[in-house]
């Protein structure tokens, strides 16, 4: 089993926002498409760090298990106390943690992830996220690196 923990405030990935291209005062037709969370690229890049530092030159293939407990700050005033139950959504905060590691190249590709397991809590200390990544059989196995 590979854990770190990766201290930050975690960001969402997946929704978008769009605005339409112009070229000298006219609209081109095309559409620009950009991540709505401005927080996503450092999340993102220190995520990738740490499981860089995890990844120790090997590249993780095969049927693979991810459990992630997300700590989120908790604000001054909330109307859910004990959990955050709003936003982020859990999803998005896992599409940010998947995609971080592959690009990493911690693990070959986030599809090899057959079993997730995915909290969020308010964090008492720093927040972050405690990332676990184990082989669905017990027995961790490498990709050859030319293959990648």
């Amino acid at each position: 089993m590979i854990s770190f923990y990766v201290a930050g405030n975690p960001a969402p990935q997946g929704s978008k926002n769009t605005s339409a291209q112009k070229r000298n005062g006219k609209y081109t037709g095309k559409v620009n498409v950009y991540e709505s969370s401005k927080a996503l690229h450092p999340w993102r890049e220190l995520v990738t760090w740490h499981a860089m530092r995890a990844r120790k030159g090997r590249t993780l293939d095969g049927p693979l298990v991810l459990t992630v407990e997300f700590y989120l700050p908790k604000p001054e005033t909330t109307k859910y106390p004990d959990y955050p139950l709003g936003t982020p959504d859990t999803d998005k905060l896992l599409r940010a943690i998947g995609d971080a590691l592959t690009q990493s190249k911690l693990i070959r590709d986030d599809a090899r992830f057959v079993d997730t397991h995915a909290s969020k809590r308010w964090a008492t200390g720093k927040p972050g996220a405690l990332i676990k990544i184990e082989a669905l059989d017990g027995v961790l196995s490498a990709s050859n690196q030319s293959e990648q």
